[in-house]
Order: C-alpha cells, then structure tokens, then sequence
C-alpha cells in the first residue's frame, strides 16, 4: 500500500465525505494488502524446538530450570514485571492521602478484575475470597482523594453439582474444590475517562478485610475524540485495545505449559494509560471443571485485570458439554439436555468437563444488554464491540441471531464508525480440519449477511492457537467486497498448531504458527485502524492498516 493513504486517512477528521461515485451509507473498501510486511522476522519456536526433544532443548530446559530457582530465590521477584506504580509493596499508593484508606489487609480479597458496563460512567468489580462476607469497594478520583465512596455488592459461588456433570471429583486431576465466594460490585456515578484509586475489600462482622490499592482509569464515552495538543505534530489515537484467545496456565494439562503465563507479563508490560480493555476471546484457563486451575488463572491475570476493563468471550472450553442435565444447569439458561449440536458439527462440539458455562458466568460479568455474559456488546471512544458465543445457536430466528440483528442495527455511526465483532471460532480459516472448517462455513451460511449488510469492519477469533489474518473485505470468500477483515489470534499461551497443513485459499495474507502473543488493535480515527501482532518481548512481527473513507 501506498504509505500516502495512511497519511491522508490519519489527516481525516472524525467524518468525511463521500469520495465521488460512493452510494451514501456505504463504506468504501478498505486498503490492507500489505502481504507479509516482514518476512524478516521469523523466529520459530516450531523450528526451534521441533517435536522430539533434542541436546539443544535439554541445555535450554536447564537453563530455564536455573533461572525459576533465581526467580524462587527473590533476586528476580515477579513484581519487577510490574511497572512501580502499581507495586505497592507498603499498601499504600504514592498519590493517596494517608489518611482516606489506611488498614489494609494483606489477607484480603483475590483475583480482582474489573470490566466495562452498559454506560461508561460505572464499571464491575469483581473478587473472591475464601471467607463469608458483605463485598465493599472504596474508591475516590486520584486528583481528589479525600472524596471517598462506598460501594457494596453481591456474592455468589457454585458447586460440582450445580455443573452438567456432577462427578467433578470422579478425576484426581480435578478434584473439585468448591471457589469459595464470587463477588461482583457495580461502582457507579463515575466520571468518564478520569484516573481514579480503589480498593475491595470484606466485610466479616469484625471490620473489613481490605485489598490492595489499584489505580484504574474509567472508560472513554462513545464518540470521544482525543484533543489536540498545541504545536505538537504527533496524532493521539482515540482508543487502544489488546485482544488474545486461548491462554490457559501452567497446570500439567495439555493446555498448560506455561505459556500463558508468559503472555500475561507481555499484557501486563504493555498496558499502560493507552490501553483501554482487553478482551480474551475463549478459552480462557481450559480449567474444563476444575476450580484449581480457575483459581490459578483469575489470579494470573489479576496484574492487568485488576486495572483494565476484561472482556471475555465464551470458548468451547468454558461451554461445550453432551452429558448432565442443561435444561437446568445450563450457565447460559439455553434449555436443552445438550448444547447447540448441529449435526454439520460433527465431533467439533464435544463435552468440555461439563462446565456447561457455570464458573464463566459466576466469574464474570458484562453489560446488561445481551445474554449475561455470553453474548452482549459495549463502547468505547470510536469503536463498537460485539461479543458472541460460536457455542451456541445462531442460526436465523435464534435468541442470539436476533441479538446480533438488533444490535447492529441500532449502531450510531456517526459516534462509533468502527465496528468489530469477536467469537471465539474462525468464520474463515485455513487449516486443514474438515469438521472444523464445516463450522466455520455454517456460522458464515448465517450471518455473514448480516455483517456485510451492516459494513463490520474487523472480526477477532480464536480457538486454533496460531495467528492469521485475511484479506480485507472478505465476504462469500471473495476479497475486497464489502466484508471485514477476518483475524485469528489464538496465540495467548496454549500450544501452538506446529507443523500444521494449510489448505490452499486466496484469503489467507499471512499464518503465523511460531510465536505467543496478542493483537493490539489503535483506532485513530473514522478512517485509519492499525492492527499490530506482538509477539513476546515485544516484537511486532506482522501488522497493517484498515482505512475507511464514510459518510
């Protein structure tokens, strides 16, 4: 692509004319034909490694090995990941006044994450802890400290019998713990985009048991523009957001290696003020009906969760179930003895541990405009977000058909030109999986109509843990015809697709089995969005521009 068409898209103010010829109400095709921007950067862990262990993996594995003992020892805590002003090792955050919250209690709330609601102006807070309790937060803005406010909540938890399959505890390997209590507060009348400090805490009977302070910044409103500043030259995007799919933790399954961990460092190094949310599209712990490994996962994610909006999307691994009875305890209230299996599935839709999407929906929480937390939508500066389940019915005439339907067609353009979709399976992917790929080509037969219909700019997925993009304007496999833009970015930490075959497309502009990472997605304006894959340490090894000229 002709650099002077960034230019001139990142020049554009907030809405342009139509270029002559242009219908009004159509958007024109975007320009993101750049094919392998750099090829020079290729460093295979596939390659490296291979599939047999080898010298080389052995030393290397020792290495490791030796660097964990340091890292056990103190001399490299994991709290140096974290940028100083969130390390607060004296409970205290340097900006506070001394006096608003001062009886902090190390032994208080865990795994705290926070995420966005249907208004900018209030946000959840969630937590757990392992003791009974009324859940409170305090939170003041950090420019006014002394104006304190107290905000409490609801809890909840859940059993092995609450779940589709009730013998949790039948494996070793998942020996059912129950979670303890699962709290969810809803802080409102906030001021948007504005610094503010709070804290959890639990309120026992015999005072409260508080948390750490954590900084937040609220969100920006829809159609927030970001100012210009005087003489500088340099162009401020107006929003910034991470997305990932397919973690998982260090937990001796298959799905955990330890990877996810090291992306959760990558996620916690990069945001920052100019980060907005993040959102996890499936697969999230692969915890497949073990609280352990939910519980390791919420607490590794806790670093960056705790301080930016996280906005999940439901993976076959926190859903998919053929067993119990779901016409009861389905997480989502489907009522059905089974899940959405349709018969072009094949063995793509399998029993996951039986979770049938109870933990996910006790863990976390979303705006209220959709189906809990499964599907739904939300806002930010220029950009609106659709979340869907690829897990459950989406055929013409279905709740979450009709969800998708309404909602995009109540989108205000003119505050939220862009339009992204994510759902944890592919409508357009390349490896060779034949029932897989059946999916794929199902969930388009329904409605892929409806986002070439409404110009969806940009569809985000997961579930094949590598990284590809598509041509841009991808519709009935066609490029440049008035689709979205299709990318997969199931790099957050389980184990990458090494040594798979592609099937021969015209769609696919870039594949990328060697490296963990996240996509980091910069609106700047109505016209120009850059997507960027990074890579651990940083790198950026693929990335390129979605320009938009609207009316």
């Amino acid at each position: 692509m002709d650099t002077d068409n960034i230019e001139e898209a990142l020049s554009e103010p907030l809405l342009s004319e139509p270029s002559a010829g242009q219908p009004s109400g159509e958007v024109s095709p975007a320009y993101s034909e750049f094919g392998d921007t750099h090829p020079e950067r290729r460093e295979s862990i596939c390659s490296v490694f291979g599939k047999i262990p080898t010298i080389a993996y052995i030393l290397a594995s020792m290495v490791i090995f030796i660097i964990v003992l340091f890292l056990t020892a103190g001399l490299l805590p994991l709290s140096t990941q974290i940028p100083p002003e969130y390390n607060y090792t004296n409970n205290t955050p340097p900006l506070m006044n001394q006096n608003l919250l001062n009886d902090t209690e190390p032994s208080g709330p865990k795994a705290v994450h926070i995420s966005l609601t249907e208004s900018p102006t209030s946000i959840h807070i969630q937590f757990s802890t392992t003791n009974i309790g009324k859940p409170v937060v305090e939170i003041a803005a950090k420019d006014n400290p002394s104006d304190t406010k107290k905000h409490d909540g609801e809890s909840t938890t859940y059993l092995a019998s609450d779940m589709c399959v009730k013998n949790q505890s039948a494996d070793s390997t998942k020996n059912f713990v129950p979670p303890g209590q699962l709290h969810t507060i809803k802080v409102t009348d906030l001021k948007v985009n504005t610094d503010y400090v709070y804290r959890a805490g639990i309120s026992t009977g015999q005072g409260i048991r508080w948390g750490e302070y954590i900084e937040i910044r609220t969100s920006k409103p829809a159609g927030f523009i970001p100012p210009k500043s005087g003489n500088n030259s340099s162009i401020k995007p107006a929003i910034t957001f991470l997305a990932l799919a397919d973690q998982g933790v260090a937990n001796g399954t298959k799905h955990g290696d330890g990877a996810g961990q090291n992306v959760t460092r990558l996620i916690t190094s990069l945001v920052n003020h100019t980060v907005d949310s993040i959102h996890i599209i499936g697969d999230l712990s692969y915890a497949d009906g073990s609280t352990q490994i939910w519980d390791k996962y919420m607490d590794m994610i806790e670093p960056f969760a705790s301080r930016i909006p996280t906005m999940v999307a439901v993976g076959n691994h926190e859903y998919d179930y053929t067993r119990g009875n779901g016409s009861k305890k389905d997480g989502s209230g489907i009522k059905t003895n089974e899940t959405f299996h349709p018969s072009w599935g094949g063995s793509g839709f399998h029993d996951e541990g039986g979770e049938c999407g109870v933990p996910f929906a006790k863990r976390f929480a979303a705006p209220n405009n959709g189906n809990l937390i499964f599907w739904y939508s939300f806002e930010q500066s220029l950009v609106h977000t659709i979340m869907l389940s690829s897990e459950h019915n989406m055929t013409r005439g279905s709740a979450q058909y009709k969800f998708l339907e309404a909602d995009l067609s109540g989108i205000n353009r003119t505050i939220t030109p862009w339009v992204v979709v994510e759902l944890h399976r592919p409508m357009y992917y390349s490896e060779k999986y034949a029932t897989q790929d059946a999916i794929g080509i199902a969930m388009r037969y329904e409605i892929e109509e409806l986002l070439h219909l409404h110009h969806v700019d940009l569809v985000l997925s997961g579930h094949y843990h590598a990284y590809l993009r598509s041509c841009d304007g991808l519709y009935q496999e066609k490029c440049s015809n008035g689709g979205p833009q299709h990318v997969t970015i199931g790099t957050g930490g389980a184990p990458l697709d090494c040594d798979v075959q592609l099937f021969p497309n015209h769609y696919t502009k870039k594949f990328d089995e060697d490296h963990f990472g996240v996509g980091r997605v910069t609106i700047y304006n109505a016209s120009a969005l850059l997507f960027e894959f990074v890579a651990l340490g940083e790198e950026v090894v693929d990335d390129f521009w979605i320009l938009r000229q609207r009316n």
